[in-house]
């Protein structure tokens, strides 16, 4: 019977040594060792993980590509760096003059 469902991910995320990193699911259990997919070994901890926005931390890159590759998606995009407000302006935006303004 095809009930149109996705199967569930064979991985879940896990706040862990300060980022996200990507574990079996069956890791549930307290005290439950294993491997994350950047090859980390972890033990699931006995205090649940942090509430938002404390568990929001960083996702582990290599987890995440891992975890990519494994689902067949495409990695993700790297971005540039953000801009700092004092970066010169970029090339071709300059601003225009006011017009119609009296002093």
């Amino acid at each position: 019977m095809i009930s149109g469902l996705t199967p569930p991910e064979r991985f879940r995320w896990l706040p862990y040594d300060g980022a996200r990193h990507a574990v079996p699911r069956e890791l549930t259990m307290p005290g439950l060792s294993g491997t994350t997919l950047c090859g980390e070994p972890v033990v699931i901890p006995d205090a649940p993980p942090p509430k938002y926005p404390d568990g929001m931390w960083p996702e582990c890159v290599a987890c995440d590509r891992e975890w990519r590759t494994q689902a067949g998606q495409q990695p993700r995009p790297v971005l540039p760096p953000p801009r700092s407000t004092l970066d010169e302006p970029r090339p071709g935006r300059t601003r225009r003059p006011k017009t119609g303004v009296s002093s």
